[in-house]
């Protein structure tokens, strides 16, 4: 059904239709009332994951650029929109896609699981998904998303360090076996070489680096002070590696590491995160993002 000039151009076109023709569209208009407020209440924004331009948006600052993996990215925006960071000001690109990696092995002889990512979760083999093996974690997130996979998991460390210093405190002799990506910051089988604890790797998924869009690179080189979350040392090296002047930009680095390669290619300002975790990170950025926009 259209609703167009014309049909109330119709009513006055004669007096001995015009009260019939008026009746017609105020039917016509409680029955677009009745068809479109349902629409507009569940309405939300959704992030900028077009990449358009400040210009379209009539603002310059404050802009994210958010390049973690499509997922993690999105419900990261979805916890800045709800600090009330404005959609359209959140782009995302993800510089990583998180794929999975055919990992046949035999479990039988394995003792307990090493988690360090959230991604290992996601991607955890059939066979030992409600296994209620004992699993050895990385921050509280990924630690309550393997219980919820059926593994007796525990919160050891927030650093994939502080969960080999655990573990040399628990005197486990294993196997143990590591659920991780082809990159990786630390491999934990090569630290526990030679002591009593046996750890091997398991690669269940890989890290595919992605080229940002052009809207990006644009946005990149046209405007000052955008604010790059980088959570992970992978992201900052490919972030490190384009060709783009970084010294208009701000960092925000889950840890030390990851600050010291934004700082060797002349970010403007990095600032480091308090605990090397998600919510750290949204609790040092939204503030910086109300600084911006003041």
């Amino acid at each position: 059904m259209c609703f167009g000039q014309g049909d109330c151009e119709g009513c006055s076109k004669s007096p001995g239709t015009k009260d019939a023709n008026s009746h017609t569209c105020a039917l016509h208009f409680i029955l677009l009332l009745t068809i479109a407020l349902p629409l507009l209440r569940k309405y939300k924004p959704r992030p900028n994951i077009l990449g358009v331009s400040a210009q379209s948006y009539g603002s310059l600052l404050p802009y994210i650029l958010l390049t973690r993996p499509h997922d993690q990215a999105l419900s990261f925006a979805e916890c800045l929109m709800a600090r009330g960071v404005a959609a359209q000001n959140i782009v995302i690109d993800p510089i990583l896609k998180i794929e999975a990696v055919a990992a046949p092995y035999d479990f039988s002889s394995i003792q307990g699981l090493l988690i360090t990512s959230g991604n290992a979760v996601a991607h955890l083999p059939v066979d030992l998904v409600g296994s209620n093996l004992p699993t050895f974690c990385v921050g509280e997130v990924t630690t309550l998303a393997a219980s919820k996979r059926g593994l007796s998991a525990r919160h050891m460390a927030n650093t994939a360090q502080g969960l080999c210093k655990a573990l040399s405190y628990e005197h486990l002799t294993g196997p143990l076996l590591h659920l991780r990506g082809v990159n990786t910051t630390l491999d934990i089988a090569q630290y526990f070489l030679g002591t009593e604890t046996n750890v091997q790797n398991l690669v269940t998924y890989q890290q595919t680096a992605q080229g940002l869009r052009n809207e990006t690179y644009y946005i990149l080189q046209s405007i000052k002070q955008v604010v790059l979350p980088v959570f992970s040392l992978r992201s900052a090296q490919l972030l490190c590696r384009l060709d783009l002047d970084w010294s208009r930009h701000s960092a925000v680095a889950i840890s030390q590491a990851v600050a010291d390669s934004c700082k060797n290619v002349g970010f403007g300002e990095v600032i480091v995160s308090l605990n090397p975790n998600s919510a750290s990170m949204l609790g040092t950025i939204t503030p910086l993002m109300a600084v911006k926009s003041g």
